[in-house]
């Protein structure tokens, strides 16, 4: 078994640095990660229901946003799984998006795992 490569894991040093932003108040990455987990089920729908009516127009939009959204959160696995299919809608098709639907969707859950974890690490410590 091989070492993960940085799009493996979850960018710890992203997640340090937003939370740094302001030392005495983490509101921006908690609003961002409520964002994340509340909205990453909707994106992940959203970008299976395109791809299943074809439309690669919006398949791609959908998950250009999502490749952007997770990169900033240090979701480089997700940010993975979405670019592969944004790619894919770049070549105006839609053809052999179901795999790469089932990876996005096996990432988001495991974002939103990741994502909630780490949350919990830095609000544990305030307490």
């Amino acid at each position: 078994m091989s070492d993960p490569t940085p799009e493996d894991g979850l960018d710890l040093e992203r997640l340090a640095m937003l939370r740094d932003l302001d030392p005495d108040d983490t509101a921006y990455l908690d609003r961002a990660i409520g964002n994340f987990v509340t909205n990453s089920p909707e994106a992940g729908a959203a970008a299976r229901a395109a791809a299943l009516r074809g439309d690669h127009e919006e398949l791609k939009a959908v998950t250009h946003k999502m490749v952007g959204n997770s990169l900033n959160l240090g979701l480089n696995y997700v940010g993975t799984a979405a670019r592969r299919l944004e790619l894919l809608a770049g070549e105006s098709t839609t053809e052999g998006a179901l795999p790469l639907l089932d990876e996005l969707d096996t990432a988001l859950l495991r974002g939103r795992e990741d994502l909630l974890a780490f949350q919990a690490s830095y609000q544990g410590s305030r307490s």
